[in-house]
């Protein structure tokens, strides 16, 4: 398989930071956003990430995780943002990349 087609993987931490690797090495702590192709995958989550700023410049965050009061607010904010990215899955524009959502227990 050429190296731009071969599964990718997106989690995010608590702390609401974006961070991509291997299908098979997702870290442990970390929670899985997406997964798709590698060309594609980087693309699609970044149009729907936020931008950090300040300390977090050059990040991707999930919106509304950093700024959370508490990790029950910033889990209701992935929540939210996930099912909003997961409204695109399955249309050819995402190029095989997938959002999962908290309904799912595996990829949608």
């Amino acid at each position: 398989m050429t190296t731009h087609l071969q599964p990718q993987a997106a989690w995010c931490w608590a702390s609401g930071v974006i961070e991509f690797g291997a299908e098979t090495e997702v870290p442990e702590d970390s929670i899985l956003i997406a997964y798709g192709p590698k060309a594609h995958l980087f693309n699609e989550v970044s149009i729907m990430a936020r931008r950090g700023r300040g300390a977090s410049e050059g990040l991707l965050l999930v919106p509304g995780v950093p700024e959370a009061a508490n990790q029950r607010a910033g889990a209701d904010a992935l929540a939210k943002w996930l099912e909003w990215c997961a409204k695109g899955n399955g249309r050819a524009s995402r190029h095989g990349v997938k959002f999962m959502t908290e309904r799912a227990a595996h990829p949608v």
